[in-house]
């Protein structure tokens, strides 16, 4: 695909994900709109590129500005939904599955009778309930649905991606990353806000000891680095359409071991050790994806976990908020 010229909106466009897949698509050649409300997402995200994009601040639950920020777009990435870290989603459950269904609904609609083809941001919570590891795409269909609701919104997002192509064949392409983490994303206001690489290294610049962490710590992830993961998504859309991708490493981290390299590349001297605190009900206990179908493709993640990590800690330690 020729992304010069071509036509995109990226809707949650100035976020953690989104804005790191507007640069890539602005050094590609791409006109690229993005629409986002502000209420994670940050301006000062798209500085670098502000002069090459048209940015709208657009509450996407209007399906009026929904339908207008879709206009002549001919692939649209919607990235735009309520979403943080595990406390962020136990604290907006309702607030989530509603926003996020809105949304789509309203982004599939306005596509209807157009030629737009739409990148769907799914989710690993999609997987919430699985018992099969590492957990291939095909094993959706066999899995429960999750219980949060923030993980049912991303599979009713999938749903929606799905029977609108059938009813109304619009095409789409279904991308699920597994944690992404990066420069980007700070700490918020209270534990479990944001994702948890950022409040670990939140955590034990500030000197806490000994860390604290949420559940047992033998918890397993599977760690994405934020550009391999834009990386991905525009090289399956350049693709592939009306299936679907696990994005991720497929190496599993327990968040123990996590914290014991956040740890040490942090520079603390004391040994390190870990206090167990209470986790919450959705606390998904083991969560690492099969990508031999991505990897199948050709595409390969360039960043290991070490070198994700070094690259996050330097950025968090170069913020205001983090420097005073």
């Amino acid at each position: 695909m020729n992304w010069t010229g071509k036509r995109v909106l990226v809707t949650g466009g100035a976020g953690f994900i989104g804005h790191r897949l507007v640069r890539k698509l602005v050094s590609l050649g791409a006109t690229v709109a993005v629409a986002d409300d502000l209420s994670k997402g940050a301006t000062r995200n798209l500085e670098e590129v502000s002069d090459h994009i048209e940015f709208t601040t657009s509450n996407l639950l209007d399906s009026e500005v929904a339908r207008k920020a879709m206009k002549n777009a001919e692939i649209c990435f919607h990235l735009a939904a309520k979403i943080g870290g595990i406390g962020y989603f136990h604290k907006t459950p309702a607030e989530s599955l509603r926003n996020n269904s809105i949304m789509n609904f309203n982004i599939w609609e306005a596509a209807r009778d157009t030629e737009t083809k739409i990148v769907c941001l799914s989710s690993s919570m999609v997987f919430e309930r699985a018992t099969a590891f590492p957990t291939p795409e095909t094993l959706l269909e066999m899995t429960p649905p999750p219980m949060s609701g923030y993980g049912f919104s991303k599979l009713v997002a999938e749903y929606i991606a799905r029977t609108y192509h059938e009813q109304y064949g619009v095409n789409f392409l279904i991308v699920r990353p597994f944690n992404a983490y990066g420069p980007g994303e700070m700490a918020g206001e209270y534990v479990g806000y944001a994702h948890v690489i950022p409040d670990l290294i939140r955590k034990t610049l500030s000197g806490q000891y000994p860390l604290e962490l949420l559940g047992s710590g033998k918890q397993t992830r599977s760690y994405t680095y934020v550009d391999d993961l834009a990386e991905a998504i525009l090289y399956t859309t350049e693709r592939y359409e009306n299936t679907d991708f696990n994005i991720g490493n497929g190496v599993e981290t327990s968040v123990l071991e996590l914290a014991q390299r956040i740890w040490k590349l942090c520079g603390r001297e004391e040994p390190f050790q870990a206090k167990y605190l209470p986790s919450y009900t959705y606390d998904v206990q083991r969560r690492v994806p099969d990508v031999s179908k991505i990897l199948a493709t050709g595409w390969r993640p360039r960043v290991s976990l070490e070198q994700g990590l070094s690259l996050t800690l330097e950025w968090i330690k170069r913020q205001p908020a983090v420097a005073q």
